[in-house]
């Protein structure tokens, strides 16, 4: 408004204080200023208030501020357990580095090592299974299976190989039904005992090289049924089995010598045969 009046004293001024005539030059020329002048006092008063609207962040909705990304992270690092290393810059002391290992199972050497040996065969009379549990340790024998049970091939060998007894066979394999291999499949637990027994009592380095497979002979206490094992001759064997009391000859020739547990030993051409009942 005191624009508008400076404005016009300045036309009043310049006209000498005359009154200008309606449509004249003088009249226009005082619209004109006037109108310019309105026009900028009222640019100059919305310009502020449309700059300050547009610089205005709008308002947010107390839903929208709870689920911001600053409130959801705050949220999250609550929740998150420190580390170490934020743990000792809150206490001031430092972490604690060590870790618990397990420890590694019984190394065992051959060509099982690193499997579980089982130690429990199934019932009396039944082949044992490779996957039933448990760790065999050296020098020692599962118990409370009885002599008569019938054990596989894979729990038999480890039960020997254990105990520093080794097998072979001419065709190198154990199958049951091939003549050349050497196999345990159905051995009675027995006949193992037997075998770790006698290593133990007399010291000598042991091979078994004939068990339960076929082209041996028959018979009620045979190979097929479990109740013989073949170990090859050598000096300490044969010494070891020569100091029990002989007992004759067999129908083949083979001399037979028997230990004070019942054992029976037959020297043949390449091997000794016992029988362990």
């Amino acid at each position: 408004m005191k624009q508008r009046q400076r404005v016009h004293g300045l036309v009043r001024l310049a006209l000498g204080r005359r009154k200008p005539e309606p449509h004249g030059p003088a009249f226009r020329m005082a619209a004109l200023v006037t109108g310019l002048a309105a026009a900028a006092t009222t640019l100059a008063v919305t310009a502020p208030r449309a700059s300050a609207a547009e610089k205005r962040p709008p308002r947010r909705p107390a839903t929208a501020a709870k689920t911001s990304p600053a409130r959801a992270a705050e949220f999250l690092a609550l929740r998150r357990p420190a580390s170490s290393d934020q743990a000792f810059r809150r206490s001031g002391r430092p972490p604690d580095r060590r870790t618990t290992k397990p420890r590694p199972p019984l190394a065992l050497t051959g060509p099982t090592a690193g499997r579980p040996v089982p130690t429990t065969p199934p019932r009396d009379n039944a082949p044992a299974d490779p996957a039933t549990s448990g760790t065999l340790e050296p020098a020692t024998l599962p118990e409370g299976i009885p002599k008569s049970s019938r054990v596989g091939h894979r729990f038999a060998a480890e039960v020997l190989r254990v105990h520093g007894i080794g097998w072979r066979s001419t065709g190198g394999c154990s199958d049951r039904t091939v003549r050349t291999c050497t196999s345990f499949e159905g051995i009675r637990w027995g006949t193992i005992k037997g075998l770790v027994r006698f290593t133990r009592s007399s010291g000598c380095d042991v091979v078994v090289t004939g068990g339960t497979e076929r082209g041996h002979a028959g018979g009620t206490y045979s190979h097929w049924n479990g109740y013989k094992a073949d170990i090859s001759p050598s000096r300490c064997v044969d010494g070891a089995i020569e100091r029990h009391p002989s007992t004759g000859v067999r129908g083949d020739g083979a001399r037979l010598y028997r230990s004070p547990g019942g054992t029976l030993f037959a020297r043949e051409k390449d091997h000794w045969d016992i029988t362990f009942r």
